[in-house]
């Protein structure tokens, strides 16, 4: 008997096919992913629905694929199965979702026969819940859909394709075996799923033009600052305009590289605060009187560390939801509808403008006669090899950061992680992007720097690659280790070492054997000599490049007793003198360095050692007395020492080290509880030698570069070694503790608490600031 609600339909079309077709439609070509049984159904309608499978080797990099996808064709999509196969893959998705990319995560879904009966199946947690991953989903998604009723199926399809279009960020949709043969109203593929962006109510778009044009009319010296979000959400045809017809000077952010023509007259660099490139940048768009920033994303590493400095009150901010125009919000007026009607409305004659710096590929400036490839040469170096329309993706770490010194030639699309941070995310995102360039039919050079340490974690993509004919050129930079976590913390630590990889030889165990070309380059001539020659720069054939092994300028130690006995021994004092070693200069600048020094704005720790009899307590008593007694500004003796913090003793900060120098510094003072630890742990502190009086106190502390405790855990550690006939003072303390923890190390005093107060708590700056200005008038 025919199904009556099939013979209902018009032109019938299984659910599969529906769905293939209408990502189809939306731009998508390829579909990544990793077969697994609650799919292998719905696979079979990939070759009808025009779509081609790429079959990745983990769903983690089809994950990271169908991101890079994404940012070159506009949307990405990937297949896997019910839980072991998506849960691989949510790490890729959250990046995406993080990232603001569009892509769509089709699951494979037992049927919904079992889903209803809660069956014990494979790949279950074995408690008979289905939802409990797309639960985990639905946190990363701005859509999720679960294909359980045919009725409803075509309708939630478009839904979530449109929510991942307009939303730029990734939808889940679940579907069920049962459900993949199932017959939708294949009539509505007629008619094309709606992506046009939601409209802004005129009279408030109008508003908001005139607050603008006002702002930017009166504007000594505008400027335009753009953001990743322009990308993410197709303003930048606007921007383009808004550029050409303004002709304001324009900078972008390290999310925002590529976003418009760098060989732009009017292209002015970087700006990411203190790490603007070239330097001068963070002078003129913090001195702007006007920034107008589109599709902002003020991020850590955006920032560089947060260091921006322009003032909202200075700031006009575009979003794809939002406006801001100095402190006033104007929610759900967009930025796309707010652009194209200021470049209509614009009047070049009604602005100042000022002209942006010249941004130069500076390769041979920075060339210092060595033959040692470095960060500063070989990023501007760069430049100059890269041509127009070329994709370039840098990896998490040291290639995202050195890419803000490379110059692109027009039509460069620029692709890393900035937000997310996933190490080994390039890896997959250049097959990605590879594969996006080749279905679009376009010759573009696919260009992957990623360090030795990031492509361990996906390096199988290579076999991805050379399957389809995908010819990128990748560089590894061999560094032999993690390097960006070295300069975080742990320049010796083994656990930012890594296992040495033949990784030239993996093009070929990867199936590379006759079809790729593989490289090794010591120095900038060898390298130089590469980047010159036709066939490499053709790029008809993968190509793998291993190079930079002393590109950081890291001597990693020779082996594992080495770290070892450097831990064993640190104090502060030898990290002090080795800081200070690293300081040295012979009086030019030394290009090997990778980072440079920059004015920080911020207070800075100065250690000074005191040689017996002079103790650390006296001095900084005698120093405050000094401040405090100075009858003459002009005479004061410190002009930039803030507070001073004596320190009599000082141990690792580690729970044992802060017991043991408390112990040693507190107990001529208090009477310290006894110790309750066994033999085996007991330190050797001493406990209180003679009764003391009962001293009040109180602790007072700073933590600084550490994370291992928190302030409460601090004074409760030094607190408990106190017996309890000493009473906490917070007001009026007989005894004040001083305790300092700086990274490792914890150094502790104790001090006149009367004493410590009448000196301003040895502020220096405060003292001075009671002195009179001898000889100024009223």
């Amino acid at each position: 008997m025919a199904d009556i609600r099939v013979q209902s339909l018009r032109k019938p079309v299984d659910v599969s096919e529906y769905l293939f077709r209408r990502l189809y439609e939306v731009g998508v070509r390829s579909l990544h992913g990793v077969p697994g049984d609650y799919n292998l159904v719905a696979l079979d309608y990939l070759p009808k629905s025009g779509l081609k499978w790429v079959g990745s080797v983990n769903e983690l990099n089809a994950a990271y694929a169908a991101d890079g996808y994404a940012r070159v064709k506009q949307i990405g999509a990937l297949l896997t199965t019910f839980g072991v196969g998506e849960l691989s893959a949510i790490n890729g998705v959250a990046g995406a979702f993080s990232e603001r990319i569009p892509v769509v995560h089709i699951v494979g879904y037992p049927s919904t026969l079992s889903q209803r009966d809660g069956m014990l199946l494979h790949h279950t947690l074995g408690n008979g819940d289905f939802n409990v991953f797309a639960n985990m989903s639905s946190q990363i998604s701005c859509q999720v859909a679960k294909l359980n009723s045919p009725s409803d199926i075509a309708d939630q399809i478009d839904h979530a394709l449109r929510e991942c279009w307009v939303q730029s960020r990734p939808v889940y949709i679940t579907l069920p075996t049962d459900m993949a043969e199932t017959k939708v109203e294949g009539a509505r593929l007629d008619r094309p799923i709606d992506l046009t962006e939601p409209q802004n109510d005129p009279e408030k778009e109008d508003y908001v033009v005139d607050v603008i044009m006002k702002y930017l009319n009166a504007a000594k010296n505008p400027v335009l600052l753009v953001d990743a979000c322009a990308v993410r959400h197709r303003v930048l045809p606007e921007v383009h305009d808004l550029l050409a017809k303004s002709n304001l000077p324009v900078f972008v952010t390290p999310m925002g590289k590529s976003a418009v023509n760098e060989q732009h007259d009017n292209f002015g660099g970087v700006y990411a605060g203190d790490g603007s490139y070239p330097p001068e940048v963070k002078d003129i768009v913090e001195s702007s009187d006007l920034v107008v920033s589109i599709g902002a994303l003020k991020s850590d590493f955006n920032t560089a560390g947060f260091s921006y400095r322009t003032s909202q009150l200075n700031s006009i901010d575009l979003h794809s939801d939002h406006c801001v125009v100095k402190y006033s919000t104007y929610p759900g007026v967009r930025m796309k509808g707010v652009l194209r009607k200021v470049v209509k409305r614009i009047d070049p004659k009604q602005l100042n403008i000022r002209a942006s710096p010249a941004v130069r590929n500076e390769a041979r400036e920075h060339h210092d006669g060595s033959a040692t490839i470095t960060q500063a040469w070989f990023w501007p170096r760069l430049g100059e090899f890269l041509t127009d329309a070329d994709i370039v993706v840098t990896e998490t770490g040291t290639a995202n950061f050195g890419i803000w010194d490379t110059k692109f030639p027009s039509g460069v699309t620029a692709l890393s992680q900035v937000l997310w941070g996933s190490i080994g995310w390039s890896v997959g995102a250049c097959q990605g992007a590879a594969l996006a360039a080749k279905d679009m039919g376009e010759k573009r050079r696919t260009i992957l720097f990623v360090g030795d340490g990031s492509f361990q974690l996906t390096a199988q993509e290579l076999s991805t690659m050379i399957r389809h004919e995908l010819n990128p050129i990748i560089f590894v930079i061999c560094n032999e280790g993690f390097t960006i976590e070295r300069f975080i913390h742990g320049m010796d630590a083994g656990y930012n070492d890594i296992a040495k990889w033949d990784n030239r030889g993996l093009v070929d165990v990867f199936g590379g054997q006759g079809k790729a070309q593989k490289f090794a380059v010591k120095t900038k001539d060898e390298l130089n000599e590469l980047l010159a020659k036709p066939s490499f720069k053709a790029a008809n054939e993968l190509q793998l490049v291993e190079y930079g092994k002393t590109m950081y300028g890291i001597e990693p130690p020779a082996n594992d007793d080495e770290i070892a006995q450097g831990d064993e021994h640190q104090d502060i004092e030898a990290s002090i003198e080795a800081e200070l070693s690293s300081m040295k200069s012979s009086g030019k600048a030394d290009t090997n360095q990778t980072f440079k020094p920059v004015s920080s704005g911020v207070e800075c720790l100065f250690f000074m050692k005191t040689m017996d009899p002079v103790q650390p307590g006296s001095l900084a008593k005698k120093m405050c007395e000094d401040a405090r007694d100075c009858q003459d500004q002009r005479q004061r003796k410190c002009k930039y020492i803030n507070r001073l913090t004596p320190v009599v003793n000082m141990d690792k900060a580690t729970d044992k080290g802060i017991a043991k120098v408390a112990r040693a510094v507190l107990s001529p003072w208090f009477e310290l509880k006894d110790e309750e630890k066994g033999d085996a742990d007991k330190t050797e502190a001493p406990l209180s030698a003679v009764p003391s009086p009962p001293y009040t106190y109180a602790i007072r502390h700073n933590i600084r570069n550490h994370t291992t405790f928190k302030s409460g855990e601090v004074i409760q550690k030094i607190a408990g070694l106190i017996d309890a006939k000493h009473c906490v003072n917070l007001s009026k303390p007989d005894k004040v503790i001083l305790v300092e923890i700086f990274q490792l190390f914890c150094g502790i005093s104790v001090v006149d608490g009367k004493e410590w107060e009448e000196l301003k708590r040895y502020n220096m700056n405060e003292l001075y600031s009671l002195t009179p200005v001898v000889g100024k008038k009223d």
